[in-house]
């Protein structure tokens, strides 16, 4: 068919454009939104890694150490479980076989480590550590499956032989009644008059009611969603099978919301579902890992080996902001979370943070243990961070003034965050959201003798650079050398007189 000129320069305005985007896109996982992040409390992700080189080297005991070390980092479990307390833990059983042979046909997943469900000696070891804190209380692990979850339950090892110490290992459309039963008791109907996709959901009454919800997801991203984490596995895992499932036979839940959505329903599902129960803690099993997920098929990774998309990662993530504990799970797989819809909803509705500035890591830091996950971008969006660039900022010298010593830097527009940590202490002493120009530190905060100041500066992607000084107590003041540590500058300052 001809074209009229005036179409054919429409034409040709509409395919530049067109190429313009996504060059811009894959230039550097460029927020195309517009996103202004909600700046809230500050929250706190923790990030523990094995030592040992591979994922299935990990052994049960160490697994529980290091969820010991990423729950106590992240705040604990003391305020939040008691005695006498209802505990529901919710693993990611999306099914039990490996989706890389064509037809979705495949061999059982391994057990353990396999990165596409939770370790079940990850749930083992959250259960012993709630029954530290509740001994008579109700404890339950709760899982909807992709297909009839009993089954999926009995073949990776979500028994009581192998998880003891449960009230009950409940398959969630088991549990919630008959099949469209709206008024069975073991569902209840919540109204969410500010919901953005509808008014009224149900959700499993145990679930709902329960005092405490800790959401056990695995890390990887989705072909729908972009990014699934601790969100999407009760926004998705938690919906009643006989309620939203397929069929009776059938409680996967593909058709109760539209996943390919280009205005984003998915992503308006899982935010509104969320914000009927939010979860009060996570613990993410990121032992593997894995890529071209939820569940690699050889129609998306072109592989036929699970293998090819496991990560090895070999990480537990834990934190209290479900938001942000997926926030930096993208991170740690190179996926912009400002790019993904629902995130910025639930940023936007106060339920958690997003940006970095407002987001503590403790233990590992994001740029020591991340990798470019390989996946598909979703129609409604969640782009992968192509080119990264690490910020810098340079010292221009300091001021004595009113007790502290102020230093003068000039810092690059993409920071966000600086973090004051002194002498090798995690914590940082001091963080700083803005005014990077000038940075104070308290002298009574020095010890006698030679102190080492690290300034850690952030972009939003937790890119990070940092510079240690070294702070003297007595020599002239006023004197600086630089010298070379490693890859830091690190300025020696004469502090006092």
């Amino acid at each position: 068919m001809k074209l009229a000129p005036k179409q054919r320069i429409c034409f040709w305005l509409l395919l530049g454009l067109t190429i313009f985007t996504v060059v811009w896109r894959e230039a550097g996982g460029v927020n195309l939104d517009g996103v202004e992040p909600v700046i809230l409390p500050t929250s706190t992700v923790a990030i523990v890694q094995s030592d040992k080189a591979s994922a299935v080297d990990i052994e049960y005991e160490e697994i529980k150490a290091m969820i010991r070390e990423a729950v106590e980092l992240a705040g604990g479990f003391s305020d939040l479980i008691f005695d006498g307390a209802t505990v529901v833990i919710k693993p990611n059983l999306v099914n039990w076989t490996d989706y890389t042979k064509p037809g979705w046909g495949g061999e059982p997943l391994p057990t353990e480590a396999n990165g596409v469900t939770t370790d079940w000696r990850v749930t083992r070891a959250v259960v012993e550590l709630v029954r530290e804190l509740n001994p008579s209380g109700k404890v339950y692990i709760m899982e909807g499956s992709s297909v009839p979850t009993r089954l999926v339950m009995e073949k990776l090892k979500y028994t009581p032989e192998y998880i003891p110490g449960t009230d009950g290992i409940l398959a969630i459309e088991e549990d919630s009644g008959k099949w469209k039963d709206y008024n069975s008791p073991g569902i209840v109907a919540v109204d969410l008059p500010d919901g953005l996709l509808h008014k009224k959901y149900y959700l499993n009454r145990k679930y709902k009611e329960a005092d405490v919800v800790i959401s056990l997801p695995c890390l990887k991203n989705h072909w729908h969603a972009a990014v699934t984490g601790a969100i999407k596995n009760v926004a998705i895992g938690a919906t009643p099978g006989n309620i939203y499932g397929n069929s009776s036979r059938n409680p996967g839940r593909n058709s109760m919301v539209d996943h390919n959505s280009r205005r984003g329903d998915l992503h308006m599902w899982i935010h509104d579902y969320y914000k009927c129960r939010p979860v009060d803690f996570v613990i993410m099993d990121g032992l593997q890992g894995i890529q071209n997920g939820p569940t690699p098929c050889y129609e998306v990774s072109r592989t036929l080996r699970l293998s090819k998309d496991q990560m090895n990662m070999r990480l537990i993530l834990a934190g209290r902001d479900a938001v942000a504990v997926d926030t930096v799970e993208a991170l740690i797989m190179n996926w912009d979370p400002q790019s993904v819809k629902y995130l910025v909803f639930l940023n936007k509705s106060g339920l958690g943070n997003i940006c970095p500035s407002a987001i503590s890591v403790r233990g590992k830091k994001v740029d020591e243990v991340r990798k470019d996950f390989a996946g598909v971008r979703p129609p409604a969006g969640g782009y992968p961070i192509k080119k990264m660039t690490t910020p810098a900022f340079t010292y221009n010298g300091y001021e004595i003034e009113d007790g502290r010593v102020v230093f003068s830097l000039a810092p690059d527009e993409c920071i966000v965050k600086m973090e004051i940590c002194l002498n090798g202490v995690d914590r940082p002493e001091q963080v700083l959201t803005g005014d990077f120009h000038r940075v104070p530190v308290d002298l009574s905060r020095l010890g006698p003798g030679e102190n080492r100041l690290t300034i850690h500066a952030y972009d939003r992607f937790f890119n990070r650079v940092s510079k240690t000084f070294l702070l003297q107590p007595n020599p002239e003041a006023g004197l600086y050398r630089v010298e070379e540590d490693g890859p830091s500058e690190t300025q020696v300052l004469a502090v006092g007189g």
